[in-house]
């Protein structure tokens, strides 16, 4: 609805194009969120099968009066292993649902904060953080620090002795970088981004869940999670976070 004078029939076209544009936003982010909803139940689905059937397969071995401690054993780690798929997946939709609470955050803060989650995660790797002590970012703290959490205690995992973390402002953004000194990534984790359940070299004790939650919640956030490998070897992972006066 094109705005030709700046009369009031002229104001109110231009309120009806701005209101398009708003709905059209919504309706794309709730497309967005209904087909990720369907690629986690189906990956969800699909981790259960094997559970499942060696679940069944126990318990024929039990009423057979077959069963010895080894497949007593194998009951409560199959067991266990379905509770953390629920958990897992309980915990994706209550990222989903959290409210966003953007507001203006101290820059020294935030650094402080950053710093006391590294040191606490890092343990006695070298540790470098590079993030601005003045002024203030409009942002959710809550869930930039919980993708923090996440993106380190990720690098902990794979670091030979070194992790370094910068935040910076980039244009309409605020870029979170972890960095670690391990393997790298796998090319598909890197090319194909984090899936729900994904397990790297068959560790099926994280489920991938870490590097999701991340995505999930910088998408909440207008940004986006991106995977990269160094030359050499080392991953760095990079959280983007939209502020406050572009949303």
């Amino acid at each position: 609805m094109p705005v030709r004078s700046q009369d009031e029939l002229g104001q109110l076209c231009a309120a009806f194009d701005t209101m398009r544009g708003e709905l059209l936003k919504s309706n794309q982010e709730l497309w967005r969120q209904m087909d990720e909803r369907k690629r986690l139940n189906a990956a969800f689905a699909h981790d259960l099968r094997n559970p499942i059937t060696v679940l069944k397969g126990t318990v024929k071995l039990l009423r057979q009066g077959m069963a010895d401690q080894q497949t007593i054993d194998r009951l409560e780690s199959y067991t266990q292993r379905i509770e953390q798929y629920v958990e897992a997946m309980s915990s994706i939709q209550r990222l989903e649902q959290i409210p966003l609470r953007v507001r203006d955050f101290p820059c020294s803060l935030l650094r402080s904060e950053l710093e006391e989650t590294a040191k606490l995660l890092a343990g006695a790797l070298k540790l470098t953080v590079c993030a601005p002590d003045q002024g203030t970012v409009d942002v959710d703290p809550a869930v930039l620090l919980t993708v923090a959490e996440n993106l380190i205690g990720n690098a902990v995992r794979f670091a030979a002795s070194e992790i370094r973390i910068s935040l910076q402002q980039q244009d309409d953004f605020l870029l979170l970088s972890v960095t670690d000194d391990g393997p790298g990534y796998p090319a598909g984790l890197v090319q194909q981004g984090p899936k729900p359940f994904g397990k790297l070299d068959g560790d099926s004790s994280h489920f991938g869940m870490g590097l999701y939650s991340c995505q999930t919640l910088c998408l909440k956030h207008g940004g986006a999670l991106t995977l990269a490998n160094g030359k050499g070897h080392g991953a760095t992972a990079t959280a983007s976070f939209r502020l406050r006066h572009n949303f």
